[in-house]
């Protein structure tokens, strides 16, 4: 050794090396194990937590943007009165925005759906060439996007859901009448180029994705009319300050802007009932594996009895003895989490992979449990239990103090 500074660390890793007592190696596997799956359960239920809330997210942000502008009025229509974008500063600027990833144009029109069997309602969202028709990947079940914008009339063609396709008995390629609703009423003769699924009922069960000219053309618009414009900014973990800049600077005075959080508030509501219920696991989770290191640090300091008092005679402090019995805690509690660790992120990444634990879509919007690993949350937990169990730790191992080198030793 080289100072008697490392003397504590140095007695505690003899220590828990020579654990030769079948009943010692028993409770210390234990309280390494309390610890393991305590770390464990955490880092899967945050990691698991943030899986649905991003992967809800980035279905909802394909059917609506983080912010959208449209002009103010008193109808609860889902068709808006149009908005010149040739007088918006929103859209004229819409590449200097700050944190801004995109804006684009849209506009809505209800209608019947009508095929040889069924009649339905559907809302098209006619949506304008800016918008970013790559995103719809991972949720296209088959088919595409139209050409956007792409003919002055509109293409004729449009994307339903699955549950809507199922409903009406539709597959890609099919014909369809859509009757809209409007003085005069109109007919248009569709064809289905796409079929999505999103799992999200709201918009699955209705909603139709189609060209902007579509919409205007059946409004008798001019070119530069939208319904409205959707924001997407780089961080939504900055809507709020992003929103309120924009709101200030760029949006016109008979314009209203309105955030997601708002406009669908009920999958936010969720997401933060779902956060709430993580951080009373945490607490629970965190508090029985503590009590059992300190419960089990207890016993071992008991069994050292007669090995405390024999220090003590020798001239060992009691801020020493203290610290060997914590050293040693801390060592149970580190192997621990590593244990927990590597099981929870290891399967994090098979289900991942291979989506070894399948949900209901219709019930949690996700097909499988999803994960999403957050090092920095991944490292408060870790910090988090080794911090409490160090401070735990003060409380078993403070019986040192009142150990009488003659009594320990006489009783053992």
């Amino acid at each position: 050794m080289k100072g008697t500074s490392n003397l504590p660390y140095f007695i505690s890793k003899r220590l828990s090396a020579h654990r030769n007592n079948s009943f010692t190696k028993l409770i210390s596997k234990i309280a390494i194990g309390s610890v393991a799956l305590g770390v464990g359960a955490l880092i899967l239920a945050f990691s698991i937590f943030y899986g649905f809330k991003e992967g809800i997210e980035d279905k909802l942000f394909l059917h609506v943007g983080h912010m959208n502008v449209e002009k103010f009025t008193m109808n609860r229509s889902k068709e808006e009165p149009p908005v010149n974008v040739n007088n918006s500063d929103l859209y004229l600027k819409k590449d200097s925005l700050p944190k801004v990833k995109n804006v684009y144009n849209y506009a809505h029109k209800w209608g019947l759906l009508k095929s040889n069997d069924e009649v339905s309602g559907i809302l098209i969202k006619g949506l304008s060439k800016d918008y970013d028709i790559s995103r719809w990947e991972n949720d296209m079940v088959s088919g595409k996007f139209p050409d956007l914008e792409s003919l002055k009339n509109g293409s004729k063609d449009i994307v339903i859901s699955q549950v809507m396709a199922k409903k009406m008995n539709l597959n890609v390629g099919d014909d369809i009448i859509v009757y809209f609703i409007q003085q005069p009423p109109k007919a248009r003769k569709m064809k289905v180029s796409g079929i999505y699924n999103t799992g999200l009922e709201d918009f699955d069960e209705l909603v139709a994705y189609g060209d902007i000219n579509l919409v205007r053309r059946l409004n008798s618009w001019g070119d530069s009319l939208v319904g409205g414009m959707e924001i997407l900014i780089d961080n939504f973990d900055e809507l709020d300050a992003v929103g309120e800049e924009i709101d200030e600077n760029f949006v016109d005075v008979h314009l209203i802007m309105r955030s997601v959080k708002d406009k669908y508030a009920h999958f936010f509501d969720w997401f933060q009932m779902l956060y709430n219920n993580v951080w009373i696991f945490l607490i629970v989770i965190i508090s029985v594996a503590i009590f059992n290191v300190i419960s089990i640090m207890l016993i071992l300091i008991m069994e050292r009895t007669a090995m405390i008092g024999t220090f003590k005679a020798l001239g060992a402090t009691n801020d020493l003895l203290q610290k060997i019995f914590i050293y040693d805690g801390i060592r149970m509690a580190v192997k621990g989490m590593v244990i927990g660790n590597l099981i929870s992120l290891g399967f994090g990444v098979l289900q991942l992979n291979f989506k070894l634990i399948p949900l209901e879509a219709s019930t949690y919007y996700l097909d499988y449990v999803p994960f999403s690993f957050h090092w920095d949350t991944i490292l408060f937990v870790n910090l988090t239990v080794i911090l409490l169990t160090s401070v735990g730790l003060l409380i078993p191992t403070s019986i040192v103090l009142g150990i009488s080198p003659i009594k320990s030793i006489k009783f053992n």
